[in-house]
């Protein structure tokens, strides 16, 4: 029987919070335990709670009010609510209550923060480093959050680059049950990577190694603008990453790389990195076999072949990686959604050779299902349907996807275009696209400048989609000093929803020279069709009238000899192939056009002329979304019937499409007097460097070599060309693509600037 209570509930009360500030740990009564087991519990009553409400802490226990009390539970209990960090002690007492047992909780609350006080940073802004911490001022002080607080407070030094930075701790009392929490901050100098060596390493330099950290050592030049030298410590682990998949990618299957080891100088500025290397030995391919029982064996053997791993050459995990994904590509063309390509190893350390057994468990075969489309408040759907490689019951194939995506990016009508795929019990594949509207139509007024025009007045009217059909409407004027340009046109990409393109244009183009002037007016047609993929034709009609007038006097005797109308008749055939991943930006593809242009003869008219014109562009991807761009070009024309090329037909090199940091024509023919006149053929090639400046803006930055010439009649195409090197930015603006480039002349004649810079608004490439 229990003993009968000689104390008020109160007294009581105070009485058990007395001694819970006198415990170390969370308690709980034991006296009598045999006594209140099992027993239905009655009440749960929670006193000294401030600030906790009791609901928060009766819903973290698993005793309840009507449970048979467990003290295992309740022991339980006790941990659970001490692990909340809201307490700095915690006490239970236990009473019968009738048949029953009341379970009386006592917590003593960790104090509340009333500051958070920070000394010390002198380099970095206290509202910075709150934003880092986890602690906030009127919460309940806790332990976890406090050192949370501390290593992120660590962290956000190092990566500002104050790698030898010092902080302690401490909380004082500031009042009934509050608390002030102090840091102390001793930043040390900024510190930066001198030097990083690698030790072990017999078969590969130092130097050729540190070319693919990720992590750099400090620069006089590059670390005021870029964290060059700054110790990242996540970057520098994957650079011990990096640096052993390269050794796998050569064959060393049993490479060592240690993690980086950081010593600081006394100064606390500089810091060294080790990395330690065993090479081990280099090994070779033996055995490579694809084992798929549902495949005939020609088929696997053919598999092989088309593998970049082979039996003698040197193993590489680069090759492994890139043959499981021709592997999964070539399954999943076929219908094999979610085929499995095991690659199972087999060492041989004496003969220092590795065989490779690619099994193959194809799963299931889809077909496509439902095609899905959202998000396209103005575009048809059959615009973005068009676009797709796959249609509804067609076998499943990734490729198919990929190129799908690829090309409605490629329309430039969307800010955003996602396909996701879902699977139904029917075996077969649902997508789902969903395609955010971006502005496809451009109204703009607007004045700019150009060394070649000087000031210019710019109207414009655009609709890449018109009418929500993919229609390409356009309307032009640029007014200048030099020139006055007007256009109208209109392009059917799928002209009467056949796969062929087909558009007119009607233009008038005033242009003044140094030493004449020409008026050209015209129209143009054009229709193409694809061949392949990425293969296509294109040709065109294109009849123009030129007059070339206001001819100075001292102009020499072939411009006079130029003066007057002519007219042109003429048809144009091209052939281009582009497997660029993106149109406006590409990193990576292809793109080769060649272009026979034939004019008069038997399309009458006046002048008789022809053109051969080849390019070609390359893009390869490089760090940081970057891609350098090579492209040149190279062309001839000619006259024919005892006719010359006209003049406003020549090849003009010099300028922002051909060779930058000339002006117009410049790196090419001219006549006695120093006016340009073109020539009869050109060579042109180009490097390029172009790199995200700001991502969301779509605007990057642009490094060039040029070099290119125009050649005359009595001169041969050849590799003396003129050079230039410059830089400059591109924009996707809302008056669409701007280039806007300074050219620098690394020869330049008497009569030349030394640099010259240009923008247009138009197509990149």
């Amino acid at each position: 029987m229990i003993k009968k209570q000689i104390f008020s509930k109160r007294s009581f009360t105070w009485l058990l919070l007395t001694f819970a500030l006198l415990l170390g740990s969370p308690q709980l009564c034991r006296a009598t335990d045999a006594a209140f087991a099992n027993l239905p519990v009655t009440e749960i009553v929670v006193l000294g709670n401030q600030k906790v409400t009791k609901d928060t802490i009766t819903d973290k226990m698993q005793t309840k009010r009507g449970d048979q009390l467990s003290l295992e539970t309740l022991n339980q209990d006790l941990k659970d609510l001490y692990s909340l960090g809201f307490f700095d002690n915690l006490m239970i007492n236990l009473k019968t209550v009738g048949e029953g047992v009341e379970v009386a909780l006592i917590v003593v609350e960790k104090p509340t923060i009333s500051a958070i006080v920070i000394k010390g940073n002198d380099k970095v802004k206290r509202k910075e480093l709150l934003k880092e911490i986890t602690l906030h001022t009127f919460s309940i002080l806790n332990d976890e959050k406090l050192l949370e607080s501390l290593e992120k407070m660590k962290a956000f030094y190092r990566e500002k680059g104050f790698y030898s930075v010092r902080i302690k701790t401490k909380t004082t009392k500031a009042g009934k049950n509050r608390a002030q929490v102090i840091f102390i901050v001793d930043e040390g100098p900024k510190c930066y990577i001198k030097k990083i060596n690698f030790n072990g390493n017999d078969n590969f330099s130092s130097w050729s190694l540190r070319r693919k950290l990720q992590t750099k050592t400090y620069s006089f030049f590059l670390s005021w603008i870029t964290d060059a030298g700054i110790l990242n410590q996540a970057q520098l682990e994957n650079d011990a990453k990096i640096i052993k998949s390269f050794y796998l990618s050569e064959g060393y299957v049993k490479v060592r790389v240690s993690q980086p080891k950081i010593t600081l100088d006394e100064n606390r500025k500089w810091i060294y990195v080790d990395f330690n290397v065993e090479e081990g030995e280099v090994f070779t391919m033996g055995k490579v076999e694809v084992v798929d029982p549902e495949s005939a064996p020609e088929v696997t053997d053919s598999l092989v072949m088309i593998l970049k791993g082979r039996s003698g050459e040197t193993f590489s995990n680069l090759n492994l990686q890139s043959d499981i994904e021709t592997l999964s590509t070539y399954f999943a063309d076929r219908g094999h959604a979610f085929v499995d390509i095991d690659p199972q190893t087999k060492i041989d350390s004496e003969k220092r050779q590795i065989d490779v057994s690619y099994h193959i468990n194809q799963g299931t075969k889809f077909l496509f299902g439902r095609i899905n489309i959202a998000g396209n408040t103005k575009t048809r759907d059959k615009v973005i349907r068009r676009e797709l490689r796959f249609a509804e019951g067609d076998l499943f194939s990734a490729s198919a996807l990929k190129r799908s995506r690829e090309r409605i990016n490629n329309t430039q009508f969307f800010a955003e275009a996602d396909i996701q795929t879902i699977q139904n019990d029917d075996e077969t594949m649902d997508v789902n696209i969903n395609v955010v509207e971006g502005s496809t139509g451009t109204f703009s007024i607007g004045l700019g400048y150009s060394t070649v025009d000087s000031i210019i007045a710019v109207a414009n009217i655009s609709q890449q989609n018109w009418l929500g059909k993919g229609l390409d409407a356009t309307f032009n004027i640029e007014l200048s000093g030099s020139r006055q340009f007007y256009n109208i046109g209109l392009t059917d990409p799928y002209f009467l929803d056949m796969d062929m393109n087909a558009g007119f244009n009607v233009y008038n183009e005033d242009y003044e020279y140094d030493a004449y002037d020409t008026m050209q007016q015209g129209f143009r047609f054009s229709f193409g069709k694809p061949i392949d993929e990425y293969t296509s034709w294109s040709a065109g009609y294109r009849w123009e009238k030129v007059k070339v007038y206001n001819i100075s006097n001292t102009a020499s005797d072939y411009i006079q000899d130029e003066s007057g109308t002519t007219t042109t008749s003429q048809v144009y055939l091209s052939v281009s192939r582009d497997k660029r991943d993106n149109y406006l930006f590409p990193t990576r593809g292809y793109k080769l056009k060649g272009t026979v242009v034939f004019a008069g003869g038997p399309l009458g008219f006046d002048n008789n002329f022809y053109k051969f014109i080849l390019e070609g562009h390359k893009f390869y991807p490089f760090k940081w979304e970057s891609a350098f761009h090579l492209w040149g070009r190279v062309g001839y024309a000619d006259g024919y019937s005892g006719q010359d090329l006209p003049l406003y037909e020549r090849f003009y090199v010099g300028g922002l499409k051909t060779v930058r940091g000339f002006d117009f024509g410049e790196a090419g023919p001219e006549d006695s007097n120093g006016d340009v006149i073109g020539g009869t053929k050109e060579v042109i090639l180009s490097a390029e460097w172009i790199f995200p400046l700001i991502k969301n803006m779509g605007l990057r930055g642009v490094i060039f070599y040029d070099a290119g010439k125009a050649f005359d009649d009595n001169e041969s195409l050849s590799f003396d060309l003129r050079h230039s090197v410059g830089f400059g930015v591109r924009w996707k603006s809302p008056m669409g693509p701007l280039r806007v480039e300074w050219g620098f002349n690394l020869s330049p004649e008497d009569d030349e600037e030394d640099s010259v810079w240009d923008f247009s608004i138009g197509t990149f490439f």
